[in-house]
């Protein structure tokens, strides 16, 4: 007794494979208006699927990236042959709401979150305030060729010079802050 065979499908088979899923779509380019459609659903649905691959399971733009985005383009195009210019137009609109909804659900997804980096701003700057150590005296830790580190206050802190070169243990003191540099100078009488 031979299989009975529905749309290019096995019913006795135990599994589908890519094999079978890929006749079954060659299948349906040859049926009525109807498998026509659901052709062309299942090309962008398929092209939806490999470009949700993609984003969440390979890193970077590879082969299922390129062949979602061709399954979409190719199924577009084939709204186009069947049902003309208003047929690729509904397809395309669909195409941008099932992307506009797939982008909304991964925003809310914890597959995506568990993806990316948490960012937090709160209680945090950019740049520390060193305006209080103007006119400090300290000593620098190491050679200063303009920049090195030094303690002042107690604090090991990294400093620069306008040019000059001071010595290892030698006092110090604040001339100005520029941004996040703390400039420095030879204290005088050292």
């Amino acid at each position: 007794m031979s299989p009975k065979v529905t749309g290019g499908l096995s019913l006795d088979t135990p599994s589908l494979g890519a094999g079978s899923f890929i006749s079954e779509i060659i299948f349906l380019q040859c049926k009525d208006s109807f498998m026509t459609t659901l052709t062309i659903a299942l090309l962008v649905v398929c092209g939806f699927i490999l470009l949700v691959i993609e984003v969440l399971l390979i890193p970077g733009f590879s082969i299922p990236g390129i062949l979602g985005i061709g399954m979409i383009i190719y199924g577009v195009w084939r709204a186009r042959v069947a049902y003309g210019f208003e047929g690729a137009l509904v397809t395309m609109l669909l195409c941008a709401v099932g992307a506009v909804v797939l982008i909304l659900f991964a925003l809310k997804s914890r597959t995506v979150r568990s993806v990316g980096l948490e960012y937090d701003e709160k209680g945090h700057s950019s740049i520390d305030d060193y305006t209080a150590l103007v006119g400090k005296e300290g000593t620098a830790l190491t050679k200063l060729r303009p920049a090195g580190i030094a303690t002042i206050e107690g604090n090991r802190i990294d400093v620069v010079t306008d040019g000059e070169f001071i010595e290892a243990n030698s006092p110090i003191r604040v001339a100005g802050i520029e941004g996040a540099r703390i400039i420095v100078e030879l204290k005088e009488g050292g």
